[in-house]
């Protein structure tokens, strides 16, 4: 409880590490996947299950909701997405989005998704999974993918920390983050020393 900070409930379904856990945007749901290709959904508020979906054949490594609550987006290093409806657990579509696993996908506010994965790219697709864009790749595997709070920018982060923004709609660079960006402290000792010079 984020009010008490007591247990509300325990549950032990998954038999591997649980790589990825989020709520539903309503809040009625709780989804969860794991190493061992586990893909599971529960009542929030009981912890009761509620869905086992079966089809991944790899582990599970992210898992977004549509903003409406009823698709699940889960992305595997099977090297796919799956959107998976919310009514008795279909799997709606599938598709191959990054060879070698997928390691994260998010949707936006309108229905698209983006993902980013082990073949180094980051790739932004329709609702239905129809390819809109691949950006510039990484040189490492992408780890991390999310969607500007507006829709209008995608950000990523590889395995070495570099973490880029692209425009959604062109492409195009935006900026880039170091790997070891510098601390507060050496921040604010690199501006007195401009002001004192």
């Amino acid at each position: 409880s984020t009010e008490t900070g007591g247990l509300v409930y325990e549950t032990k379904k998954h038999t591997d590490w649980i790589y990825t856990v989020e709520f539903s945007p309503d809040g009625v749901l709780l989804a969860s996947g794991d190493r061992s290709n586990g893909l599971f959904v529960w009542e929030a508020d009981t912890g009761r299950q509620y869905l086992d979906l079966r089809g991944h054949s790899a582990a599970v490594c992210d898992l977004s909701w549509r903003p409406d609550s009823n698709v699940l987006a889960s992305c595997s290093m099977d090297a796919t997405v799956r959107l998976w409806e919310m009514n008795n657990g279909n799997q709606i579509k599938s598709w191959g989005a990054h060879g070698g696993g997928t390691m994260a996908v998010e949707y936006t506010h309108d229905g698209r998704l983006v993902t980013t994965g082990q073949d180094k790219t980051t790739k932004m697709w329709d609702g239905n999974g129809g390819a809109q864009r691949t950006f510039p790749a990484f040189t490492e595997a992408g780890m991390e993918v999310a969607f500007s709070h507006d829709g209008k920018r995608v950000v990523a982060g590889d395995w070495t920390g570099l973490v880029k923004m692209w425009e959604a709609a062109d492409g195009k660079d935006v900026a880039q983050l170091p790997p070891n960006p510098p601390t507060l402290a050496m921040v604010a000792l690199s501006t007195k020393q401009q002001a004192e010079a």
